[in-house]
């Protein structure tokens, strides 16, 4: 699996857990640098250290000496994100060694936990292939639909069968079976990108963690 280590990695890891899973921020909102800094129990240069970061992994958007914000959601974008997701899970599927043991679905109650359990089984789909370029385009991606992926609780009532489902099917070690739910899996979402993208403009203090 991927190891992230590095200086400031505490501060990195403390503010993008709050601006993606946290916070009440929307689409295209400014990031307030010191109250961040007092969030974290930081000074400024290791915080913003970290929003450049984040800048760089697209997570958010840098303003030439202006601060930061969150990057606004498109249709168009948000639907080439989720086909590269696809493309990137059949492709660890199809590469992955022909003798390895099939990959284990992480031990998290997918009905507690849904994005964590769903972001687990997609790393660990990922990890399965053996590339570590892989891996890291996964986990990326990973980052950039967390967001998305709290307005799809909202908008698909099966969630959580949906994991289960195929958890099953990565534990059982049936590859076509997974591939094909995987290109479900995205279908579906690709058919609810206007009402997402909707929902994320507006999502308030009540949208699922």
């Amino acid at each position: 699996m991927i190891e992230r280590a590095g200086t400031g990695e505490r501060v990195y890891l403390a503010i993008k857990a709050f601006l993606l899973a946290e916070s009440d921020h929307r689409p295209g909102d400014r990031v307030d640098v010191a109250d961040l800094t007092r969030r974290v129990g930081a000074s400024a240069t290791p915080v913003r250290a970290a929003l450049h970061r984040m800048a760089g992994e697209r997570l958010l958007v840098s303003h030439q000496g202006e601060g930061f914000s969150l990057p606004r959601i498109t249709e168009p974008g948000l639907a080439d994100l989720y086909q590269w997701n696809a493309a990137l899970l059949v492709n660890a599927l199809r590469s992955a060694p022909s003798n390895a043991p099939p990959p284990q679905p992480p031990r998290i109650d997918p009905a507690a936990e849904p994005i964590l359990f769903l972001e687990g089984l997609f790393a660990s789909l990922a990890a399965h292939c053996g590339n570590i370029e892989v891996e890291w385009a996964v986990a990326g991606a990973a980052d950039r639909l967390h967001r998305p992926r709290r307005g799809e609780l909202m908008l698909i009532p099966d969630f959580c069968e949906e994991l289960r489902e195929l958890a099953r099917l990565v534990e059982v070690g049936d590859g076509s079976g997974v591939r094909q739910a995987i290109v479900a899996y995205h279908r579906k979402r690709l058919r609810l990108v206007p009402g997402l993208a909707r929902l994320l403009a507006g999502l308030g203090d009540r949208e699922p963690r």
